[in-house]
């Protein structure tokens, strides 16, 4: 039975002379029955009516439809419009409709269908064929400018698994310049080289533009870089196991410090390539084990005179320590043949918590185990400080102060990295003990922002440079990371030796000795000598 009110024509029909498009019936996520069919119930029918066209193909209505069914109505209120059954048609009546974010990616990809590209074609009203003008209409003028709509449909069309970009512009307004750059010029590398990024993406770690920055600094440090990196005269690092340098003839007793910060025990993962990664043995015992051989495999590099310091932390379960540094001491000594000299303490604030739920204290400390080839041949700077009329007193750093003993009315205008120097030097009074403030290292991350998951401290090197060596003298490390090490050895104008098995890390590691070049500067380090080592003292430690 068919009427008609104010040009609309309505009807009730019988809901089995109904036909359902499927496509039209899938386009949207399901919605629940139950609210829909107690308000059927309550109201005493339904309400709106479903809208079909003259061959009664359901527009608009499905939910409503089924609903009626599976009340046990065989009849069905109906508006009849005459238009074909298009998904157009079926969005333009569910404007507002509570839609997932499934929901609007398919609205977004049924209106680029439907207005196609149609080159030097008119309307059917015979005026210019603006597709712009149409897709931007048809999206309440999201994206308005041609550009952006050819990104939009370029990155729908040829999105990453499940819609990853798109889903991204819709739920986090991501910006689409920055999705077309992904996934024209980083995603297939990201793929191919298993850097990782669009997993990241996918899990929410990342965002677009980070992923950009990673993709594109990752990419091209593998590619600056190959196996082995040589500024002459002052760095060189291999992309190597350390096992390796042992072996090199023109390594073979240049060393004259050994300073390196091994992997913590079963709390990292370093990105080696392979899977046996220092670090994570089953037991303490293989780990500092591995640690002693692996440091025994370099000492044919070192001299005679050559110090050897391990920079070691704890690791805790629950709160309680596996006693590493004691153990690793041990290990070293069974192992290698060096000769333990001293042991080093340094304070750092405000550490991160490992796997624990345990308190401790804020300030946590770590060590330098200090050995030795050779106790009495063994190179070793006396730092000191002086305080007015007082006598030179043995420290590991030192105070603002001038030649003459007069303490500076305030800091020495430096440049950054050697006031960072500077003020790290000057807060040691405590012996045995170095304190430094620990931080984001800026260095690093201007590199690469993704940084290193265990990124050393940046002044930590110091005091154990300039107590262990002369200017020009060789320091190594066998597990570089991103060369923090490397970086305060060449400002301190020591030359720098480094392995490092992370194809990732060496590059960024490359690219840090390159900064540290640019960064050196010599008058500034006669400063940071003379308030190390006294004016007395220069001439030898220069030598």
């Amino acid at each position: 039975m068919e009427f008609k009110t104010n040009n609309m024509k309505t009807a009730i029909v019988k809901i089995s002379a109904l036909v359902e498009v499927p496509e039209l019936k899938s386009f949207y996520s399901p919605q629940s029955f139950e609210e829909l069919a107690n308000s059927i119930k309550e109201d005493g029918g339904m309400k709106i009516p479903i809208v079909v066209n003259e061959k009664y193909e359901i527009i608009d209505g499905y939910r409503r439809k089924d609903v009626m069914v599976s009340l046990g109505n065989q009849y069905i209120n109906v508006i009849i419009e005459d238009v074909e059954a298009t998904v157009y048609e079926h969005i333009i009546r569910n404007l507002y409709r509570t839609k997932i974010t499934d929901d609007f990616v398919n609205e977004l990809k049924s209106v680029f269908i439907k207005y196609p590209l149609k080159k030097g074609k008119k309307s059917p009203d015979g005026s210019k064929y603006n597709r712009t003008e149409k897709i931007s209409s048809a999206l309440n003028h999201k994206f308005s400018d041609r550009e952006t709509i050819s990104m939009v449909e370029e990155i729908i069309t040829n999105d990453i698994e499940n819609y990853l970009l798109t889903k991204g512009i819709i739920e986090n307004n991501w910006k689409v310049a920055s999705c077309h750059e992904y996934l024209t010029k980083w995603a297939e590398i990201d793929s191919k080289n298993n850097y990782g990024y669009t997993e990241k993406l996918k899990s929410g770690e990342i965002s677009i533009k980070d992923a950009n920055n990673l993709v594109k600094t990752r990419y091209y440090l593998d590619n600056e870089y190959q196996d082995t990196f040589v500024i002459p005269e002052k760095a060189t690092n291999y992309n190597i196991d350390c096992i390796e340098l042992g072996k090199l003839e023109k390594h073979i007793s240049t060393v004259d410090l050994l300073f390196t910060s091994p992997p913590y025990f079963i709390l990292r993962n370093y990105l080696n390539e392979g899977e046996n990664q220092v670090g994570h043995e089953e037991t303490k015992e293989e780990y500092c084990t591995r640690i002693a051989n692996l440091i025994k495999s370099v000492i044919p590099t070192l001299k005679d005179t050559a110090n050897v310091m391990i920079n070691i932390g704890e690791t805790y379960d629950d709160g309680v320590g596996y006693g590493i540094p004691q153990l690793l001491k041990s290990s070293i000594e069974k192992e290698t043949g060096l000769i333990y000299k001293d042991q080093l303490v340094w304070s750092k604030p405000n550490p991160k918590p490992q796997n624990e739920t345990i308190k401790r204290p804020i300030n946590n400390v770590e060590y330098l185990l200090w050995f030795v080839v050779n106790p009495k041949k063994a190179k070793y700077n006396m730092l000191s400080y002086t305080i007015g009329d007082r006598v030179t007193k043995i420290s590991y750093g030192a105070k603002d102060v001038d030649k003459d003993g007069k303490i500076w009315d305030k800091n020495i205008s430096l440049t950054k990295p050697y006031q960072k120097i500077y003020s790290h030097i000057k807060e040691q009074d405590i012996a045995k003990i170095i304190e430094a403030k620990t931080g984001k290292n800026m260095d690093v991350y201007s590199i690469c922002k993704e940084g290193h998951p265990a990124i050393m401290c940046s002044v930590l090197p110091v005091v154990p440079i300039l107590m262990c060596t002369n200017e020009n003298d060789i320091v190594l490390d066998i597990f570089s990371g991103s060369n923090v090490v490397g970086r305060m050895s060449i400002l301190l104008n020591r030359k720098i030796l480094t392995t490092e098995l992370s194809k990732q890390y060496y590059n960024i590691g490359c690219k840090m000795l390159e900064k540290s070049i640019n960064d050196f500067n010599k008058e500034e380090l006669d400063i940071i000598n003379q308030i190390t080592y006294g004016e007395e003292n220069l001439v030898s430690i220069a030598a």
